[in-house]
């Protein structure tokens, strides 16, 4: 089930008593596992399962209760059935399956648990109706199959009944496992390359209309997966995978990454080099994986996460439940680390964390003069619909000092000169702690925003205590559209307001031609009512008229920028779209091969930007339609003018 898209109630876990006017519904205790069942191990899919002799893979694998602890050891053991290798420890995910094309699998499947089995993902070459095994409570099947298809897959179970891993909830919800096919005579996987599979946790319950969720990478939720190491300017490879009934917008801080293949649960295609662009955001759909590469050239503390804010905050994590199972520390320290201590950073769910160490001999560039930029942020009760809070930021300047629960949304637009050092002076006038990152900017790993991680060494960014200021120093390194936006508590501050648009630039704009589209949201939806409009373009659900005239070339650059949803957008007239071009995706310039003319719509996640170039031929009305994966719509104005005789001549 997709968190962006579930009714007004499933919010409830996810937000504040001060930001609804009806208080969350107490959490239900968990299921907890069966006596004696085994604890999972996490599964880095590192090491191959089976033996491979030749070209034949022989594999035994079972299906078994066990336990599973998707956070620390201080948080709860939850119920599922796992795969295990025969003999040995069960593991989430399940056992990884890899092996050149053209292998032979000989695989046997016991099922050890009382519950009948579905099994698929195994055979990507059959249809998706053959490519199912049942195993009965106590059976064994064997089978034999030959891989035929390249690409990044998934094998998985489902409770018996069930028709697909995305029915899936709770109990066979870790029953999944990934399953690599490479090239014949392709090298070993070198050590900068990776393989993560998103899985999920979740259980409702509908007595309370709540649900708890864990939401992880190999079966590890942050802060408690693994951190990577690379060097700077390593080439780094990840393959992602995902298993779970819901699409993830994945964002990469500080680099750009290309995407060389993608697909689906049962394909997976070669992304020619001419139509790989640089991009700091991918969506994986339901089902999906990519297989993408980048080149990390600045040192330093780097995230890749989820943007669904509710994949990275408290609505994915099991922490704090009532009356959960847990396992005594081997250790006998059973003290809550500062992570979830009052005031710790809320990340949660989908985040990967690197460092990166220093190439031999780097240095801090030097920086001299710097333009100085005093940025506010601040909040207004009762601002927004349903008297919720309002969250933004405003700038400072030398002539006025605006009040103190005064704010903008969207925020600012940041204007900045490509290669100009600034000093963006960040003063948090809020009640609560804050941060902000300059998204896709390539810049400093200590200034880039995530508080607590951000840095290296003994220079970490901190949060931003009330009344307190951080003063962000960067060089911005090339022209493009960028968002910046809160990053802690994210749900709240992104979601009520706090986002803006940077714009770096070579030369001034002429904001005749050059249009910036901002969409996000302004508001969270009240506990079980019917959730009111909460996207807003331009910072408003009837956005003003935008203007252009007949034979201009004009440049719209469109922010999407909603907390938790992915958005369309849809340019044209009430009976077709237009058509535009393509110029720029995440601030970076397209390949030639992807500037071509396009029908004008596009659909982008949280945290993605896009530039296209249009130019109209007859003047008239038309319209910029902006619409969420749930239904709500916002419609801008675009108004065509005839050119002027003067003009024309």
């Amino acid at each position: 089930m997709a968190i962006p898209m579930l009714a007004a109630f499933a919010f409830a876990t996810a937000l504040l008593p001060q930001d609804s006017v009806v208080p969350p519904a107490p959490r239900t205790p968990l299921p907890r596992p069966v006596a004696n069942a085994p604890l999972a191990r996490t599964n880095d899919n590192r090491r191959p399962a089976g033996s491979l002799s030749g070209k034949t893979l022989t594999v035994s694998l079972d299906i078994v209760e066990a336990a599973y602890q998707p956070e620390g050891e201080h948080d709860p053991v939850v119920r599922v059935l796992a795969f295990a290798e025969s003999g040995k420890a069960p593991q989430v995910p399940g056992p990884m399956l890899r092996a050149p094309a053209g292998t032979t699998v000989r695989l046997t499947l016991r099922n050890r648990s009382d519950s009948a089995v579905m099994l698929g993902g195994l055979r990507a070459s059959l249809s998706e109706q053959r490519d199912t095994l049942h195993i009965a409570a106590g059976a064994t099947r064997e089978i034999t199959f030959r891989l035929e298809r390249v690409g990044n897959f998934f094998y998985w179970g489902a409770l018996q009944g069930l028709s697909t891993f995305s029915d899936r909830e709770w109990l066979d919800s870790q029953l999944t496992g990934a399953f690599i096919v490479d090239s014949a005579g392709a090298p070993p996987p070198s050590d900068q390359e990776r393989v993560w599979l998103i899985t999920e946790w979740f259980h409702p319950f509908p007595k309370t209309q709540t649900f708890e969720s864990a939401l992880t990478f190999n079966g590890k939720a942050w802060p408690y997966n693994e951190r990577l190491n690379f060097t700077q300017g390593d080439s780094v490879h990840f393959r992602i995978i995902n298993a779970a009934a819901v699409e993830h917008p994945l964002h990469l801080h500080g680099f750009y990454f290309r995407v060389a293949r993608s697909g689906g649960a049962r394909a997976d295609t070669v992304v020619p080099a001419s139509l790989q662009p640089l991009q700091n955001m991918r969506i994986v759909p339901i089902g999906g994986s990519l297989s993408l590469s980048f080149l990390p050239t600045t040192p330093g503390n780097w995230v890749f996460h989820c943007h669904f804010a509710s994949h990275v905050g408290e609505v994915v994590s099991l922490h704090d439940s009532p009356d959960a199972f847990t396992i005594p520390s081997p250790t006998g320290d059973h003290a809550m680390p500062a992570h979830d201590m009052p005031g710790g950073h809320t990340m949660r769910g989908l985040v990967i964390g690197m460092h990166i160490a220093p190439a031999p001999g780097y240095k801090e560039p030097a920086v001299g003069e710097r333009r100085l930029i005093n940025l506010l942020i601040q909040k207004r009760q009762n601002a927004l619909v349903g008297g919720q809070t309002a969250y933004g930021f405003l700038l400072q300047t030398d002539t006025a000092t605006p009040a103190r629960d005064s704010i903008q949304i969207p925020g600012p637009v940041l204007e900045l000169k490509r290669g100009q050092p600034v000093r963006i002076l960040v003063k948090n006038n809020m009640d609560e702690p804050s941060g902000v990152h300059w998204h896709g900017l390539e810049i400093e790993s200590f200034p880039d925003g995530v508080p607590g991680f951000s840095g290296m060494g003994d220079k970490i960014m901190p949060p931003i205590p009330p009344g307190g200021s951080f003063a962000a120093e960067f060089t911005p390194p090339r022209s493009g559209t960028f968002p910046y936006h809160a990053h802690l508590h994210e749900m709240r501050q992104i979601g009520s307001g706090m986002y803006g648009a940077i714009i770096v630039s070579d030369a001034p704009r002429d904001t005749t031609r050059d249009h910036l589209i901002v969409a996000g949201g302004g508001g969270l939806p009240v506990f079980y009512k019917a959730a009111p409009n909460f996207l807003l373009v331009n910072g408003s659900a009837a956005p003003p008229t935008l203007h252009m005239t007949v034979g201009d070339t004009n440049r719209l650059r469109i922010v999407s920028i909603h907390a938790d949803e992915v958005l369309t957008f849809r340019f044209g007239t009430e009976a077709q779209a237009t058509r535009w071009r393509p110029l720029a995706r995440d601030g970076a310039d397209l390949p030639i091969a992807l500037r071509g003319s396009k029908p004008a719509v596009a659909t982008m996640g949280p945290g993605e930007t896009g530039d296209f170039t249009y130019v109209p031929t007859q003047p008239g009305r038309m319209s910029l339609e902006v619409w969420t994966e749930s239904g709500q719509r916002v419609v801008l104005p675009v108004e065509i003018g005839a050119r002027s005789a003067a003009v024309k001549h």
